[in-house]
């Protein structure tokens, strides 16, 4: 009998993520860096930027030579408002790192040799495929919020059809997936679509090694408890702790459990998180749980196998004998199911061996690129299998978006905040942004019968010198210098030239709102700190501290106070100060706590400062501080505390 399959289009397997702790390496000293089978990961800074230049500028190696490189380069750092130096610089490879679109930057490509349009207001979808990460009722919301992004503001209709050829059709592949553009594996390339036309034009195409979920944490649907069929509230609160994932907290068998509502203890709605001993998905045993072990053509397994499959899907019997039998099932992937690498989603194993060392917990050790990973069995350097860990993964609402975009006709836009941009960055309450907008209204025009939004869009600044741009707030954070303006910033290492940008907030800090108030770094944690409305975050390097974000009342501010105006860490004492209207605070870093007697009026101690600035602060090396004010700047000799310049912002810091 041959051994049974199931389609893709009907497949519903769960994957949970994983808190990827910091792995304890039982020898300190750092491992060499190897690589691994089955990743085409490029290794060098040389490798990335050669294979970024030729998938998305067309500059292929047989004629990539010094001074095409250079040209090509220079293309793309200009698209990116890098500095157009044609040299490769980290700021250069950090973007070229950064997950996209698969669709090339530049208009000669084989996607869009000119500009079509499909010739009709009513178009049609077809989902060919599921992805194992997500519900299918989680999925087919994403792509139809993500169609409605662009019939909103045009006169499109846009609908599903469940069989029969589609104008655009859906589906997940992996690598090679049959149109030519194979994917890349976890990460890098997320996904590409094909411009309006016949046959393939339209298909939209996602990479099924990535970790697809919305964004922002784990979308988890439940089996059993008491609510099931409802997805995880994560975090939930459970006997007085927030939990982030499914946890066996509570029970005695292990098993992993989840809160369908924020409160537990209140409401004691729960249901099971995934597990093959819970329940198998498909297959021909109605869902019954795995029997371990099991016998399959003579040998005894004790875990899930994709022994027999050629599709890489695990799966169990759910008797101990399938040869007998012929009962089986597919495996729920569990809290630590691996993403990527060679494992085929099968589960970390803990402790495991790497390189003769013993680690407990996911790891960086033998990578150049800083992703966490494991091993799948007890050693790698016996086996070599290995994969990803689990992470936030991306929104597929937010890149179906995109690539729906491409779709309907759009190519790429140099707009850092558009849509369309080629970078992947999440973003929480996710407006159309106005470029976006334009772009499709002059391909299809303005709805004709249904409301426009009472508002543009989201506009980028995209030329500080020509426009009048007010900043929300200034700082400098590792040394350079970083202009906030709603949800971009501009940045510079030297401020008497211009400053890179606009790039978006998102992409160094991704889980600030999407306009904040002030910045500053406390110089004695190595924290950066922002403020936006009545609340504050607190990152180390990229990283959100736990607990935040935090109440301003959490600095002993008052609680009246519901937004900061400026904030900077005065050299001069090493105290913070923090602005509000005519007042302001000082703050004892070292001690957490606010120093006695204040508020005090600005007037009265920081001669020559208005009440109300925008944004202050202090340069490294430097004994002045400066304080921003709507198109001027007042700079501080903080020795007297005198001001002894009043200059334009746009001349004397924007390089204008």
């Amino acid at each position: 009998m041959a051994f049974p399959t199931i389609f893709s289009c009907r497949r519903i397997v769960f994957k949970l993520f994983v808190v990827q702790f910091i792995a304890f390496q039982a020898n300190a000293a750092p491992s060499r860096i190897i690589s691994f089978p089955g990743d085409d990961t490029p290794q060098t800074d040389k490798e990335v930027v050669l294979n970024y230049l030729n998938k998305f500028y067309g500059c292929s190696e047989d004629r990539c030579n010094l001074l095409v490189l250079r040209d090509t380069l220079k293309k793309m750092q200009k698209f990116f408002s890098l500095q157009e130096t044609g040299e490769v610089d980290a700021q250069t490879v950090a973007i070229m790192k950064k997950p996209r679109c698969g669709v090339p930057d530049v208009a000669n490509y084989k996607f869009f040799p000119r500009k079509p349009i499909w010739q009709k207001k009513d178009i049609t979808y077809r989902i060919l495929g599921y992805t194992p990460d997500l519900d299918e009722e989680v999925i087919n919301d994403a792509f139809f919020r993500a169609f409605k992004v662009w019939s909103d503001v045009t006169p499109l209709t846009i609908t599903r059809i469940m069989d029969g050829e589609a104008d655009i059709m859906i589906n997940f592949g992996r690598n090679e997936h049959g149109d030519g553009y194979p994917f890349d594996g976890k990460d890098g390339l997320l996904a590409h679509a094909f411009a309006p036309g016949p046959g393939i034009g339209g298909d939209s195409h996602f990479d099924d090694d990535e970790q697809w979920t919305l964004g922002d944490g784990q979308v988890v649907k439940v089996k059993y408890g008491n609510a099931d069929g409802e997805f995880c509230k994560f975090p939930f609160l459970f006997e007085g702790t927030e939990y982030n994932s499914c946890t066996p907290q509570g029970r005695d068998d292990g098993f992993l459990w989840c809160s369908t509502t924020y409160n537990f203890n209140e409401d004691g709605k729960y249901g099971f998180c995934p597990h093959e001993l819970l329940f198998t998905i498909a297959g021909n045993a109605d869902g019954a749980p795995c029997k371990f072990p099991f016998t399959f053509q003579g040998e005894k397994y004790d875990a899930c196998t994709t022994q027999g499959r050629d599709d890489g899907y695990r799966w169990c019997a759910t008797t101990d004998n399938y040869d007998q039998d012929k009962s089986f099932g597919f495996c729920p992937e569990t809290a630590m199911s691996t993403v990527g690498g060679n494992s085929e989603g099968s589960p970390c194993v803990f402790p495991f061996t790497f390189l003769g060392d013993t680690y407990e917990a996911c790891t960086t050790s033998g990578r150049s690129d800083g992703k966490m990973w494991c091993a799948s069995t007890k050693s790698y350097d016996d086996d070599s299998k290995w994969g990803f860990c689990p992470d936030q993964g991306y929104s597929l609402f937010l890149v179906a978006a995109h690539e729906f975009g491409h779709a309907l006709g759009l190519e790429h836009s140099e707009d850092p905040g558009a849509l369309m941009a080629p970078i992947y960055t999440y973003t929480k309450d996710f407006r159309l942004p106005n470029d976006d907008i334009k772009g499709i209204q002059e391909l299809y025009g303005v709805p004709t019968d249904k409301p426009l939004p009472p508002t543009q869009g989201p506009v980028t600044p995209m030329d500080i010198c020509k426009e009048t741009v007010v900043f929300d707030a200034v700082a400098q954070i590792r040394g350079e210098t970083f202009f906030f303006k709603d949800r971009f910033l501009f940045r510079s290492v030297n401020f008497r030239s211009k400053p890179d940008g606009p790039t978006l907030v998102a992409t160094y800090w991704p889980d600030l709102p999407a306009k904040i108030d002030a910045a500053y770094e406390n110089p004695l944690e190595e924290t950066s700190v922002f403020f936006a409305g009545n609340e504050l975050w607190v990152y180390k390097a990229d990283v959100l501290e736990k607990g935040y974000p935090k109440r301003l009342s959490s600095l002993e501010l008052p609680s009246d106070v519901q937004q900061i105006d400026a904030a900077f860490n005065f050299r001069k004492n090493r105290k913070t100060y923090f602005f509000a209207g005519d007042k302001f605070w000082r703050y004892d870093e070292d001690k957490k706590k606010m120093d006695p007697g204040f508020p005090k009026l600005i007037a009265d101690s920081w001669n020559g400062i208005p009440d109300g600035i925008d944004a202050s602060f202090s340069l490294n090396g430097i004994d002045y501080s400066y304080f921003f004010k709507d198109n001027h700047y007042f700079k501080l000799e903080d020795s007297s505390l005198k001001i002894v310049k009043l200059g334009e912002i746009r001349k004397d810091w924007l390089g204008c």
